[in-house]
């Protein structure tokens, strides 16, 4: 069933509401997925790229798993289960909540430990919101509009993440070819999808960067690692087929 826009606002506040009082309990913790890119790209409505909103996912340290638990256990959510993830759920609300401990696990490996003190906002920090869909092998509509948004209302910052940091980007793939596969697989599909979303003026300016976040890459010098599979190529598997259900 499809959420009504006051539902979707309503995911949005649980969102910073959750991600606050994570914090509050000094447990470092930031909101990944749909809700943390709509709470980066307030553009999002003016430009015809919003969407309904299902659940909510929140990254932390797999240290304070425990702290997480209790934390959630007083708002009245319910442990389902353990692994790299915790799954929470509230009856009463209906409201479900994926915690990724330590890292992102899905087509590849996102590390984000080290990711969570950033900055104040209560969602990851654009470039790894911008890594967390473009490392998606089959990116569905929903995720490609996410990264169109994104790419609209991010500039590229090299070295910064005041907006869009190329240079954590390139970094990513400079030292993994799967990665590099994945990610400049998915620069092309949004690239294809632009025009069947946006307008004339956003659509060339999104390719636009598009394209200079593919050049960036590609213009990268990559390590010996990255040179010794990509000698493989697509003869071998590169990517993981993650559960259905991520936003």
């Amino acid at each position: 069933m499809t959420e009504s826009p006051a539902q979707s606002q309503d995911m949005l506040t649980e969102g910073r509401q959750l991600q606050a009082f994570l914090v509050g309990n000094s447990i470092p913790a930031k909101i990944i997925g749909g809700v943390a890119i709509r709470l980066r790209c307030p553009s999002m409505p003016l430009l015809g790229l919003d969407r309904e909103y299902r659940d909510l996912d929140i990254c932390a340290r797999a240290r304070d798993a425990k702290e997480i638990e209790a934390a959630m256990a007083t708002l009245g959510f319910n442990a389902a289960n353990y692994g790299h993830q915790q799954m929470f759920t509230n009856e009463e609300s209906g409201v479900h909540v994926d915690v990724f401990l330590d890292e992102l696990r899905m087509c590849q490996t996102l590390k984000l430990s080290d990711r969570l003190t950033l900055d104040d906002h209560c969602s990851l920090v654009v470039s790894d919101l911008a890594l967390s869909k473009l490392q998606i092998v089959e990116l569905t509509d929903r995720d490609k509009t996410d990264l169109l948004a994104i790419f609209l209302d991010h500039e590229a910052t090299p070295d910064s993440e005041s907006g869009l940091n190329t240079t954590r980007v390139c970094d990513v793939c400079r030292a993994n070819w799967g990665w590099w596969k994945s990610t400049t697989t998915s620069l092309e599909a949004c690239r294809a999808y632009a025009p069947s979303c946006l307008s004339a003026s956003d659509q060339q300016r999104a390719i636009a960067r598009i394209d200079s976040l593919q050049s960036a890459i590609e213009a990268t010098p990559k390590t010996m690692k990255w040179k010794a599979r990509a000698r493989i190529g697509t003869r071998a598997t590169w990517y993981e087929l993650p559960e259905p259900g991520h936003s």
